[in-house]
């Protein structure tokens, strides 16, 4: 009798009783199959199956939990030679004789001459509230872009043709993943990565060690992105971001070679192929950070044709809006310290204008329209301080209401002890995340890169110093995810900064930024920042910029993936787009919909491609 090890990591997930129970109840064999859990959690949950004996289950206490890819790990230990591996989330739905189409399709793809074969999808989604009106549409699965820190994101849309049962696959999804027990012996999963970077990684590592990756072109399990009720790892553990710093770091050295983990141990590449065989497969080039598989839209993605086509495809991931962009500092790698903002940043959104684009955004998610299904996310910073929108409150009242959440991006100036309470009045919607951005901790050295040349005394300076310091120990005492990132480009002054920090505020993670964004060459011009030099590399032998590869893992870059609003309500391109010199639509008398399918929108891109991205260091070139 041929078993399945199905492997579930849980955290804190109310969902985790009903997709075992599912997964059993649609299973044509359920007598095969066995689980392992690792189960995180609080002290008053539990799930029906724990004592069910074909649940093996790792006991941990959501406070001691490392993360996703860690609590993966933990239950793989779980594996006990059974034939064959289902690697899941923890909300999951199942179509009827999941495991016979899964054994099937692992059977029917060996016969291609490679014993060694994982399914693995994006999948659709699903409503727990009506999870017997599963969706027939299937997720193609292809390579996006690379982000900044060099994670490589697969992107989905619907097949509205499926002239094969499966195609040949780049990457995996660690939500859905199928395969010969042999897989759980021969590639371990890193329990030191994060989030960013772990498909890809394990993608790799599973072709270098001689797997075939295949997409099933049909659904098989349905997945449930937004969970806005439940907390997530990164919503409990103020250090997730040291975590997720070195976790990239890891990645990095594994696929780009960079050494800066010069030993990852058993979590390497294979022998059986090499790094550069699946480049090769792939059209992948992780050094350059390219992508240029046939068919892959971003090759031409500057055709007119091909731009309508990704816009009217949807996909927007995360939404920038900027309810009052006006900034009380002047920060020595900001453009506010050397040009004046623009008038219109000079405003103050109202709040029914701000709830209007929120309503829109979340209708088109929830209908599965332009809004990924996993939009749960709104950044409010384009060069501002947002603690001082006049409509704070009422913003953070339009979050709750629509089960949205956001961060905080302070220069701590203004961070007094209201609104240090009021941030924490609505940790359901912020999470205590305060992110302080602040280049130096001695006093004169903080007055040169902050508040230089405002026109303030310098006793007045010294004393916003003093004040903006109490103003970060009152914080860190009050919220419990508080961090610090100093932007500093010399590498031995930014330690120098990180280490007076954390004597400062002993608890507070504090990482330093050293690569700096010179915002499409204003500060460039300023001889502030540059990014030429790379510009430089990058574009080397390339006439073209195709697409941006500023992003998250799984949403487009800033074009495809990302919605940008200002403060009067004008979409525009980017958040380089500084004086708002690419502006395609108006919230004030416009849609959504008729903003983002605009010919205007389609011409912005098209412009944006032969001017202000040329200009830019997250431009891919072609």
């Amino acid at each position: 009798m041929e078993r399945i090890f199905v492997s579930i990591a849980s955290y804190r997930d109310n969902e985790l009783p009903r997709t075992i129970a599912d997964c059993i109840s649609k299973a044509m064999h359920p007598e095969r199959l066995v689980f392992g859990i690792h189960w995180q959690h609080d002290n008053h949950e539990f799930f029906e199956q724990l004592y069910d004996r074909r649940c093996k289950v790792i006991d941990t206490d959501y406070r001691t939990s490392k993360g996703a890819c860690w609590a993966r790990h933990e239950a793989q230990k779980l594996y006990a030679g059974e034939d064959y591996v289902l690697q899941i989330d923890s909300h999951m739905r199942f179509v009827r004789h999941w495991d016979t189409v899964c054994e099937d399709g692992i059977r029917e793809l060996q016969h291609r001459g490679n014993r060694r074969v994982i399914i693995s999808n994006l999948m659709p989604s699903y409503d727990p509230d009506d999870d017997t009106n599963l969706s027939r549409a299937c997720l193609s699965c292809r390579l996006g872009r690379f982000n900044q820190d060099g994670a490589l994101a697969l992107k989905a849309s619907v097949l509205t043709e499926t002239p094969e049962r499966f195609s040949p696959g780049m990457s995996i999804s660690a939500a859905f993943l199928f395969s010969i027990g042999d897989l759980y012996r021969d590639v371990r999963i890193d329990p030191d990565l994060y989030f960013d970077g772990e498909e890809i990684s394990y993608a790799v590592r599973a072709y270098t060690h001689g797997y075939d990756l295949y997409h099933c072109n049909y659904p098989i399990v349905y997945h449930y992105y937004t969970r806005k009720a439940d907390r997530k790892h990164w919503d409990d553990h103020g250090d997730w971001g040291e975590r997720s710093i070195l976790a990239k770091a890891r990645m990095r050295s594994l696929l780009m070679e960079t050494n800066e983990v010069p030993d990852l141990g058993p979590y390497g590449t294979g022998t059986v192929r090499s790094l550069a065989d699946y480049e090769r497969y792939s059209g992948v080039d992780f050094k350059r950070r390219t992508v240029s598989q046939p068919g892959d839209a971003a090759r031409t993605a500057d055709s007119r044709e091909t731009v309508r086509s990704r816009l009217a495809a949807g996909g927007i991931g995360v939404a920038q809006i900027d309810p009052f962009s006006y900034c009380n500092a002047r920060c020595w790698y900001c453009p506010v310290r050397y040009h004046p903002q623009p008038v219109e940043a000079r405003h103050h959104m109202p709040i029914a204008l701000f709830e209007k684009i929120i309503k829109e955004l979340c209708e088109e998610r929830d209908k599965q329209g332009l809004v990924n299904a996993g939009f749960n996310f709104i950044y409010t910073a384009h060069y501002n301080e947002i603690i001082l929108y006049r409509h704070l409150a009422e913003m953070f009242e339009v979050f709750r209401r629509y089960g949205l959440r956001t961060l905080i991006l302070s220069n701590g100036i203004a961070l007094s002890k209201d609104k240090v309470d009021l941030i924490k009045e609505y940790n359901d919607v912020i999470g205590e995340q305060l992110c302080l951005n602040i280049s130096a901790f001695e006093r004169e050295r903080w007055v040169a890169n902050t508040v230089a040349g405002n026109g303030s005394s310098a006793r007045t300076k010294r004393r916003a110093f003093n004040r903006t310091m109490k103003n970060i120990e009152y914080a860190s005492r009050q919220l419990g995810a508080v961090s610090i990132q100093i932007n500093e480009a010399n590498p031995d002054e930014a330690e120098k900064q990180a280490d007076i920090a954390r004597q400062m505020f002993p608890g507070v993670p504090v990482r330093t930024c050293l690569t700096l964004s010179d915002r499409a060459g204003i500060l460039h011009e300023t001889g502030a920042v540059s990014n030429r030099e790379e510009i430089g590399r990058m574009s080397a032998g390339r006439s073209r910029v195709v697409d941006c590869n500023n992003t998250f893992t799984g949403i487009g870059g800033r074009h495809f993936g990302w919605l940008h609003v200002n403060a009067l309500g004008k979409a525009i391109l980017c958040c380089n787009d500084y004086y708002f010199d690419y502006t395609f639509g108006d919230f004030r008398t416009d849609t959504l919909r008729d903003i983002w399918l605009s010919e205007r929108h389609a011409t912005v891109i098209e412009r944006s491609f032969r001017e202000i991205c040329r200009k830019c260091s997250m431009a891919v070139w072609k």
